[in-house]
């Protein structure tokens, strides 16, 4: 799996744990969780690398 489907990956399972979260479905929660990790594990595992704000904390 290369890092674009990784990240693609991780965002489909956070947009499901967030909308199993509004809608009260446990089980589509659950999903999601499990959807975002392999994707998270393709990417180096590293989750400040997503932070858009991270180079502007080391530039102050």
């Amino acid at each position: 799996m290369s890092k674009t489907k990784g990240l693609g990956q991780r965002i489909t399972g956070k947009a499901k744990q967030a909308v199993g979260e509004i809608v009260g479905d446990q089980d589509l929660h659950e999903e999601g969780k499990e959807q975002a990790e392999p994707g998270r594990d393709e990417q180096g595992g590293k989750p400040g690398e997503l932070n858009p704000l991270k180079k502007l904390n080391q530039l102050t």
